[in-house]
């Protein structure tokens, strides 16, 4: 029963709906993956190989069991072929780990039956990851390992000597550099407990609760059910760390609601893929990719979320004020007062839920690692839970937080094998500084291009590949070229995060917009284009990272001027991208617009002041316009 009522709630149908005994296995599977690594992160690691292989030996085989072969032949049992391969992953993962101890003493000089095994964990990341989330990433792991085999028949500057077999087996199955790399230990010390506490999160009323003081805040103001999109989906898209998802939880609640008040269906599931969009650069938790860009720049996480915090306001500033145009060129009204819960009220009696998400960032202030300040949340939010009786979280309820937050893990865990195949692969024939030489090339050392030119790779990455995947493979393959081009370390890394974003909204894919639009029953392409728009300011704000301090990386004045003026900038970018500033305007106005926005985010007091007197014209003259046809 909890399998059908998560499959149909997540829009997971691609799953098998197990029953009975196996699933009864399935979740004792699921619960011991939560529970072992809810363990290590509140008292360390038993061994680095135990915790990296652990991952997998769990991951894999729930991949198994949950994803069939094919998609739509899930059915409710498993077939021989699957329990098979279920034997298999446990011999070849098993003995690694524990034949790695004695590896260790033979690096360069592997058994046969190292390589054997090696190259079954190889196969196996293929599948698990084909199973989970497509064809696309297992195809460049395999494009990879052939690149690494026939380097010597790759023509030009991407050309190497190539590897033999048996060296591209030990050296991204293996040892630690691939399969069992910094991915798979990422995906296991940060990301996977995160999932779990969202999970709790959610079992203990936390999304509810995000909900109605969103409602309650922004529920009666214009377009009121679209800024409550804006608000929940920012909140809850932090936590669950997937925007496809979110796009299917918050929107079956805010979807309607839009059209119910007036917008157009495309337009609802564009503003709810918007917003699910940017939860995945919300602090505290970011979504999957933040902890890798503390692991990949080694910089504490907690330096990630100061620096991400004002950029990620700035987005959902852009994306709300769009919205509100929306709202205000269409005449569209908020919610009756009485229909919505009232604020004081619902703090009172749901917002101690939002608790969990302050005490993870007290104990990042308090010095302490994020992996444990996730166990304690878990922790708090369960005592939280007992506030009220509806939401208490008895063994039961537990546990099935337990299991559904290990499966939820394997819409990322999945890619663990297969990323760290490519980043292997990436690493031993030194692509990724090759790679880098041609973007400056094509660019012809012009910042600007290469920006675009690392935008266009991340739009086509996204189409096919998680946004963790491609944030993953931007950082080994594009920012090396935008480091060379005099950007700091963690600055390229955000860039390339922030534009690995753009496939989810962008058509021909969109995979965030399509999700919304399934609830909004609208043509998906319709949605996207206008998610393009509505979330544009992701191709506008990593172009800020670069040429402004707003990531607090220069003089105090500097930074709060740039901040003052970027935020009026974006409100007159939305206002260009919606076509409208107090009343409907023409090109020639639309045109100033964006001029007015341009100098407001260029970092430059003249340049800021022209801006705002731009605005004040602007406003003045379409007041007085406006006031006149009201005559």
């Amino acid at each position: 029963m909890f399998e059908k009522s998560h499959a149909k709630k997540t829009g997971q149908s691609k799953t098998r709906i197990l029953d009975g005994k196996v699933l009864s296995a399935v979740n004792l599977v699921a619960i011991g993956f939560s529970l072992f690594y809810i363990y290590t992160c509140a008292f360390g690691l038993i061994s680095s190989q135990l915790h990296r292989g652990a991952y997998l030996l769990f991951t894999f085989p729930l991949c198994l069991m949950l994803y069939p072969i094919r998609r739509g032949t899930g059915g409710t049992r498993v077939p021989l072929i699957d329990w098979a391969l279920l034997l298999t992953t446990l011999v070849a993962i098993g003995y690694w780990l524990i034949e790695y101890p004695s590896y260790a003493y033979r690096i360069g000089d592997p058994q046969s039956m190292d390589i054997i095994m090696g190259a079954v964990v190889v196969l196996l990341s293929l599948e698990a990851a084909r199973r989970v989330v497509g064809w696309v990433l297992p195809l460049l792991a395999v494009i990879g390992l052939l690149y690494a085999y026939l380097g010597p028949y790759v023509p030009g500057v991407l050309g190497h000597f190539g590897f033999g077999m048996q060296r591209i087996v030990e050296y991204t199955a293996v040892g630690m550099g691939g399969i069992y790399g910094i991915v798979t230990n990422t995906y296991a010390t940060f990301i996977f407990p995160f999932i779990v506490f969202a999970s709790f999160l959610q079992a203990a009323g936390g999304g509810v609760a995000i909900e109605e003081i969103s409602s309650a805040l922004a529920g009666s103001t214009r377009g009121g059910p679209a800024k409550v999109a804006v608000v929940s989906s920012g909140f809850i898209g932090s936590v669950t760390g997937s925007s496809a998802a979110n796009a299917v939880v918050t929107g079956s609640y805010t979807i309607p609601l839009m059209m119910k008040t007036g917008y157009k269906p495309q337009t609802a599931a564009a503003i709810e893929a918007a917003a699910s969009t940017g939860g995945q650069f919300m602090p505290p938790i970011m979504g999957a990719a933040a902890f890798l860009i503390a692991s990949f720049t080694e910089t504490p996480y907690l330096e990630i979320i100061r620096l991400s915090a004002f950029p990620a306001f700035l987005y959902f500033l852009g994306v709300g004020m769009m919205v509100h145009f929306v709202a205000a060129r269409e005449g569209l009204k908020g919610m009756p007062k009485e229909l919505l819960p009232k604020l004081k009220e619902t703090l009172i009696k749901r917002g101690y839920m939002l608790l969990p998400i302050i005490m993870i960032l007290a104990v990042l202030i308090a010095g302490y690692s994020a992996q444990l300040a996730a166990v304690v949340a878990i922790i708090f939010t369960i005592g939280l839970s007992y506030i009220r009786k509806d939401t208490r979280m008895g063994p039961k309820k537990i546990l099935d937080a337990l299991a559904q937050g290990a499966k939820n893990s394997l819409a990322v865990g999945a890619t663990a094998g297969v990323i760290g195949i490519i980043m292997a692969i990436v690493t031993m024939t030194g692509l990724g500084i090759k790679f880098s030489s041609v973007i400056i090339s094509m660019s012809g050392g012009f910042l600007p291009i290469t920006v675009l030119l690392v935008a266009i790779a991340g739009y086509l990455l996204g189409m096919g590949v998680t946004i963790t995947a491609t944030y993953i493979l931007l950082s080994v393959l594009a920012v090396p070229a935008l480091m060379e081009l005099g950007v700091p370390l963690i600055t390229a890394h955000l860039v390339a995060f922030w534009l690995c974003e753009t496939g989810g909204v962008t058509p021909p894919v969109a995979l965030v917009a399509f999700a919304a639009s399934s609830i909004a029953n609208c043509n998906p392409y319709k949605a996207g284009v206008e998610a393009v728009r509505l979330a544009s300011p992701l191709f506008v704000i990593p172009m800020l990272f670069i040429y402004t301090p707003i990531l607090m990386d220069g003089p105090i004045p500097n930074v709060i001027e740039t901040m003052v003026s970027c935020l009026v900038g974006m409100i007159a970018y939305a206002g260009m991208m919606q076509g409208y500033w107090i009343k409907h305007v023409n090109w020639l106005e639309r045109v100033l617009l964006g001029v007015a926005a341009f100098c407001l985010f260029v970092p430059h007091i003249y340049s800021d002041l022209g801006g705002v007197i731009l605005l004040v014209l602007l406003s003045l003259f379409n007041q007085r316009k406006k006031d006149l046809q009201g005559i």
